[in-house]
Protein backbone atom coordinates (compact mmCIF):
# COMPACT_ATOMS: atom_id res chain seq x y z
CA UNK A 1 0.00 0.00 0.00
CA UNK A 2 1.35 3.40 -0.78
CA UNK A 3 0.04 5.67 1.74
CA UNK A 4 -1.79 8.63 0.65
CA UNK A 5 -2.22 11.57 3.36
CA UNK A 6 -4.74 14.35 3.47
CA UNK A 7 -1.22 16.64 3.84
CA UNK A 8 -1.49 16.22 -0.08
CA UNK A 9 -5.00 17.66 -0.55
CA UNK A 10 -4.69 21.32 -2.30
CA UNK A 11 -7.89 22.05 -1.44
CA UNK A 12 -9.05 22.00 -5.44
CA UNK A 13 -11.37 19.12 -5.80
CA UNK A 14 -10.64 18.12 -9.61
CA UNK A 15 -6.60 17.97 -8.51
CA UNK A 16 -6.68 16.51 -5.64
CA UNK A 17 -8.85 13.63 -7.25
CA UNK A 18 -6.18 13.59 -10.14
CA UNK A 19 -3.45 13.20 -7.79
CA UNK A 20 -5.26 10.43 -5.86
CA UNK A 21 -5.34 8.70 -9.14
CA UNK A 22 -1.68 9.01 -9.56
CA UNK A 23 -1.19 7.29 -6.32
CA UNK A 24 -3.53 4.72 -7.08
CA UNK A 25 -2.08 3.94 -10.84
CA UNK A 26 1.67 3.80 -8.50
CA UNK A 27 0.10 1.37 -6.27
CA UNK A 28 -1.42 -1.22 -9.12
CA UNK A 29 2.18 -0.79 -11.00
CA UNK A 30 3.86 -1.80 -7.69
CA UNK A 31 1.66 -4.63 -6.97
CA UNK A 32 2.23 -6.10 -10.30
CA UNK A 33 5.85 -5.83 -9.82
CA UNK A 34 5.60 -7.60 -6.70
CA UNK A 35 3.36 -10.14 -7.44
CA UNK A 36 5.40 -11.12 -11.21
CA UNK A 37 8.31 -9.51 -10.58
CA UNK A 38 10.70 -12.62 -11.47
CA UNK A 39 8.98 -12.92 -14.82
CA UNK A 40 10.66 -10.71 -17.66
CA UNK A 41 7.76 -10.29 -19.50
CA UNK A 42 5.35 -9.39 -16.88
CA UNK A 43 8.58 -6.56 -15.61
CA UNK A 44 8.67 -5.33 -19.53
CA UNK A 45 4.47 -5.17 -19.04
CA UNK A 46 4.94 -3.43 -15.59
CA UNK A 47 7.36 -1.07 -17.43
CA UNK A 48 5.21 -0.59 -20.43
CA UNK A 49 1.78 -0.38 -20.17
CA UNK A 50 2.78 1.79 -16.88
CA UNK A 51 4.64 4.24 -19.17
CA UNK A 52 1.75 4.30 -21.59
CA UNK A 53 -0.74 5.29 -18.58
CA UNK A 54 1.39 7.84 -16.59
CA UNK A 55 2.76 9.72 -20.20
CA UNK A 56 -1.19 9.51 -21.10
CA UNK A 57 -2.32 10.69 -17.20
CA UNK A 58 -0.02 13.20 -16.22
CA UNK A 59 0.16 15.31 -19.71
CA UNK A 60 -3.75 15.46 -19.14
CA UNK A 61 -3.39 16.86 -15.39
CA UNK A 62 -0.53 18.97 -16.24
CA UNK A 63 -2.17 20.51 -18.86
CA UNK A 64 -5.53 21.43 -16.71
CA UNK A 65 -2.46 22.25 -13.64
CA UNK A 66 -1.10 24.52 -16.34
CA UNK A 67 -4.70 26.16 -17.37
CA UNK A 68 -5.51 26.83 -13.75
CA UNK A 69 -2.13 28.76 -13.06
CA UNK A 70 -2.20 30.47 -15.94
CA UNK A 71 -5.97 31.55 -14.99
CA UNK A 72 -5.09 33.04 -11.71
CA UNK A 73 -1.99 34.26 -13.02
CA UNK A 74 0.60 32.00 -10.76
CA UNK A 75 3.90 34.19 -10.20
CA UNK A 76 5.49 30.63 -10.28
CA UNK A 77 3.56 29.37 -13.65
CA UNK A 78 6.84 28.74 -15.54
CA UNK A 79 8.82 27.41 -13.31
CA UNK A 80 6.31 24.89 -12.13
CA UNK A 81 5.83 24.00 -16.00
CA UNK A 82 9.64 23.47 -16.68
CA UNK A 83 9.17 21.08 -13.38
CA UNK A 84 6.47 18.86 -15.86
CA UNK A 85 8.48 19.49 -18.71
CA UNK A 86 11.48 17.79 -17.22
CA UNK A 87 9.47 14.82 -16.09
CA UNK A 88 8.28 13.43 -19.35
CA UNK A 89 11.16 14.76 -21.12
CA UNK A 90 13.94 12.96 -19.31
CA UNK A 91 11.87 11.36 -16.25
CA UNK A 92 9.88 9.01 -18.87
CA UNK A 93 12.08 9.23 -21.68
CA UNK A 94 14.57 7.26 -19.97
CA UNK A 95 11.63 4.26 -18.96
CA UNK A 96 10.29 4.61 -22.76
CA UNK A 97 14.14 3.66 -24.18
CA UNK A 98 14.30 0.57 -21.95
CA UNK A 99 10.74 -0.36 -23.43
CA UNK A 100 12.34 0.39 -27.06
CA UNK A 101 15.36 -1.90 -25.97
CA UNK A 102 13.12 -4.57 -25.56
CA UNK A 103 14.89 -5.89 -22.13
CA UNK A 104 13.64 -5.10 -18.51
CA UNK A 105 15.49 -5.55 -15.66
CA UNK A 106 14.18 -6.45 -11.60
CA UNK A 107 16.27 -3.18 -11.26
CA UNK A 108 14.96 -1.31 -14.44
CA UNK A 109 11.35 -2.23 -13.01
CA UNK A 110 12.39 -0.94 -9.39
CA UNK A 111 13.46 2.21 -10.65
CA UNK A 112 10.98 3.26 -12.71
CA UNK A 113 8.27 2.79 -10.18
CA UNK A 114 10.95 4.49 -7.15
CA UNK A 115 11.75 7.46 -9.15
CA UNK A 116 8.07 7.96 -10.28
CA UNK A 117 6.89 7.61 -6.15
CA UNK A 118 9.44 9.58 -5.27
CA UNK A 119 8.97 12.20 -7.63
CA UNK A 120 5.53 12.86 -7.51
CA UNK A 121 5.95 13.10 -3.62
CA UNK A 122 8.17 15.44 -3.58
CA UNK A 123 6.57 17.76 -6.55
CA UNK A 124 2.78 17.26 -4.95
CA UNK A 125 4.00 18.57 -1.65
CA UNK A 126 5.77 21.47 -2.49
CA UNK A 127 5.12 22.55 -6.22
CA UNK A 128 1.77 22.23 -6.11
CA UNK A 129 0.95 23.03 -2.79
CA UNK A 130 2.81 26.71 -3.31
CA UNK A 131 0.23 27.33 -6.43
CA UNK A 132 -2.74 27.61 -3.92
CA UNK A 133 -0.29 29.50 -1.17
CA UNK A 134 0.04 25.81 1.10
CA UNK A 135 3.49 24.73 1.90
CA UNK A 136 7.06 25.55 2.80
CA UNK A 137 7.30 27.22 -0.61
CA UNK A 138 4.55 29.91 -0.18
CA UNK A 139 6.17 30.97 2.72
CA UNK A 140 8.80 33.94 2.49
CA UNK A 141 12.34 33.04 1.95
CA UNK A 142 14.13 33.27 5.49
CA UNK A 143 15.70 37.00 5.90
CA UNK A 144 18.73 35.51 7.82
CA UNK A 145 19.62 31.89 7.52
CA UNK A 146 21.29 30.55 10.61
CA UNK A 147 20.77 27.35 12.46
CA UNK A 148 17.90 27.82 14.50
CA UNK A 149 15.76 28.81 10.39
CA UNK A 150 17.47 25.80 9.09
CA UNK A 151 15.91 23.69 11.81
CA UNK A 152 12.39 25.43 11.54
CA UNK A 153 12.87 25.06 7.69
CA UNK A 154 13.57 21.32 7.81
CA UNK A 155 11.33 20.85 9.83
CA UNK A 156 8.68 21.99 8.10
CA UNK A 157 9.80 20.34 5.23
CA UNK A 158 9.68 17.01 6.62
CA UNK A 159 6.12 17.29 7.17
CA UNK A 160 4.99 18.43 4.71
CA UNK A 161 6.52 15.76 2.67
CA UNK A 162 6.99 12.85 4.79
CA UNK A 163 4.01 13.47 7.42
CA UNK A 164 6.51 13.15 9.91
CA UNK A 165 7.48 15.22 13.42
CA UNK A 166 11.22 14.77 12.40
CA UNK A 167 12.47 17.30 15.58
CA UNK A 168 15.34 17.68 13.65
CA UNK A 169 18.18 19.43 15.22
CA UNK A 170 22.02 20.43 14.57
CA UNK A 171 24.69 18.92 16.87
CA UNK A 172 27.32 19.27 14.44
CA UNK A 173 28.25 23.09 12.37
CA UNK A 174 31.75 21.62 11.24
CA UNK A 175 30.92 17.98 10.21
CA UNK A 176 33.89 15.65 8.47
CA UNK A 177 32.83 12.61 7.59
CA UNK A 178 32.77 10.98 11.33
CA UNK A 179 30.89 7.88 11.68
CA UNK A 180 27.65 8.01 13.59
CA UNK A 181 25.82 4.45 12.32
CA UNK A 182 25.03 2.90 8.95
CA UNK A 183 24.02 5.68 6.74
CA UNK A 184 22.76 6.21 2.74
CA UNK A 185 25.19 8.57 1.54
CA UNK A 186 24.34 10.40 -2.23
CA UNK A 187 26.21 13.00 -4.09
CA UNK A 188 23.68 15.44 -6.04
CA UNK A 189 25.77 18.10 -8.76
CA UNK A 190 23.26 21.20 -9.51
CA UNK A 191 23.30 23.63 -11.96
CA UNK A 192 22.02 27.31 -12.01
CA UNK A 193 22.43 29.74 -14.11
CA UNK A 194 25.08 27.94 -15.63
CA UNK A 195 27.51 27.55 -12.42
CA UNK A 196 27.65 24.09 -10.76
CA UNK A 197 26.92 23.43 -6.94
CA UNK A 198 27.42 19.79 -4.87
CA UNK A 199 25.66 18.50 -2.03
CA UNK A 200 26.47 15.51 -0.20
CA UNK A 201 24.86 14.19 2.27
CA UNK A 202 23.36 10.96 4.11
CA UNK A 203 21.03 9.68 6.37
CA UNK A 204 21.04 6.92 8.85
CA UNK A 205 19.80 3.79 7.29
CA UNK A 206 17.45 3.66 10.63
CA UNK A 207 15.53 6.99 9.28
CA UNK A 208 15.72 5.84 6.09
CA UNK A 209 13.57 2.40 6.53
CA UNK A 210 11.25 4.03 8.88
CA UNK A 211 9.97 6.63 6.31
CA UNK A 212 10.44 2.85 3.67
CA UNK A 213 7.76 1.47 5.47
CA UNK A 214 5.73 4.35 5.80
CA UNK A 215 5.71 4.75 2.32
CA UNK A 216 5.99 1.16 1.31
CA UNK A 217 4.96 -1.60 4.08
CA UNK A 218 6.99 -3.87 5.74
CA UNK A 219 7.63 -5.10 2.61
CA UNK A 220 10.35 -2.79 1.92
CA UNK A 221 13.44 -3.79 3.56
CA UNK A 222 13.12 -6.46 1.18
CA UNK A 223 12.71 -4.30 -1.57
CA UNK A 224 15.97 -2.24 -2.02
CA UNK A 225 16.14 -1.22 -5.62
CA UNK A 226 12.59 0.01 -5.43
CA UNK A 227 13.46 2.00 -1.86
CA UNK A 228 17.11 3.54 -3.04
CA UNK A 229 15.58 4.78 -6.09
CA UNK A 230 12.76 6.55 -4.55
CA UNK A 231 15.40 8.15 -2.19
CA UNK A 232 17.56 9.40 -4.53
CA UNK A 233 15.13 11.04 -6.70
CA UNK A 234 12.91 12.30 -3.65
CA UNK A 235 16.41 13.70 -1.79
CA UNK A 236 17.85 15.07 -5.28
CA UNK A 237 14.01 17.20 -5.34
CA UNK A 238 13.99 17.77 -1.43
CA UNK A 239 17.62 19.71 -1.77
CA UNK A 240 16.59 21.41 -4.30
CA UNK A 241 13.20 22.84 -2.76
CA UNK A 242 15.13 23.87 0.97
CA UNK A 243 17.63 25.67 -1.58
CA UNK A 244 14.91 27.50 -2.46
CA UNK A 245 13.15 28.35 0.44
CA UNK A 246 16.36 29.37 2.41
CA UNK A 247 17.73 31.66 -0.90
CA UNK A 248 14.66 32.59 -2.52
CA UNK A 249 16.33 31.19 -5.87
CA UNK A 250 13.54 30.99 -8.53
CA UNK A 251 15.44 29.90 -11.37
CA UNK A 252 15.34 26.41 -13.06
CA UNK A 253 17.84 23.92 -11.10
CA UNK A 254 19.22 20.99 -12.67
CA UNK A 255 20.12 17.64 -11.59
CA UNK A 256 23.74 17.34 -13.21
CA UNK A 257 24.99 14.32 -11.45
CA UNK A 258 23.37 11.52 -9.05
CA UNK A 259 25.03 8.88 -7.57
CA UNK A 260 24.99 7.15 -4.04
CA UNK A 261 28.28 6.95 -2.00
CA UNK A 262 30.24 4.23 0.23
CA UNK A 263 30.22 5.70 3.43
CA UNK A 264 33.78 5.44 4.31
CA UNK A 265 34.45 7.28 1.27
CA UNK A 266 32.24 10.61 2.54
CA UNK A 267 35.50 12.15 4.47
CA UNK A 268 37.65 12.01 1.64
CA UNK A 269 34.55 13.25 -0.34
CA UNK A 270 34.18 16.20 1.75
CA UNK A 271 37.92 17.15 1.78
CA UNK A 272 37.97 17.17 -2.15
CA UNK A 273 34.44 19.03 -1.76
CA UNK A 274 35.69 21.77 0.88
CA UNK A 275 32.52 22.44 1.86
CA UNK A 276 31.59 26.44 2.96
CA UNK A 277 28.36 24.45 5.15
CA UNK A 278 28.49 21.14 6.49
CA UNK A 279 26.02 20.06 9.18
CA UNK A 280 25.02 17.11 11.28
CA UNK A 281 21.54 16.84 12.30
CA UNK A 282 20.19 14.71 14.88
CA UNK A 283 16.27 13.49 14.81
CA UNK A 284 13.72 11.47 16.53
CA UNK A 285 13.87 9.20 13.49
CA UNK A 286 18.03 8.88 13.39
CA UNK A 287 21.02 11.24 12.27
CA UNK A 288 21.33 12.92 9.01
CA UNK A 289 24.08 15.60 7.38
CA UNK A 290 23.98 17.64 4.11
CA UNK A 291 27.23 19.44 3.05
CA UNK A 292 27.51 21.72 0.26
CA UNK A 293 29.98 23.97 -1.61
CA UNK A 294 27.43 26.55 -2.62
CA UNK A 295 29.19 30.23 -2.46
CA UNK A 296 25.73 31.60 -2.67
CA UNK A 297 24.86 29.14 0.28
CA UNK A 298 28.52 29.67 2.29
CA UNK A 299 27.44 33.46 2.53
CA UNK A 300 23.85 33.31 3.08
CA UNK A 301 24.60 30.83 6.40
CA UNK A 302 25.71 32.19 9.90
CA UNK A 303 26.60 29.41 12.57
CA UNK A 304 24.49 31.75 15.57
CA UNK A 305 21.71 29.75 16.68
Amino acid sequence: MITWSDNYLMGIERFDEEHRQLFQIAEQILDRMRTRGDEGTARMFVVREGLKYLENYFAQHAIREEAYMRQIQYDGYALHKMLHDDFRKIQLAKYQRIVDSGVCTKEDAWDFIGTGIGWLLEHITTADMAIVGKGILSRPAASVVNAAALENELNLLFAATLNMEADARVVSADYRGEPFGKALCQRFVYSRNGQRSTVISGIERSFLMYVANQLYGDRAQDEIDLVMSTVEMFSAQFWITLARQLAGFSEKIDVVESRFLMQDAVPEELRSMNPVVSLLFTSNKGKFFVSTNSPYMGKLFTKTA
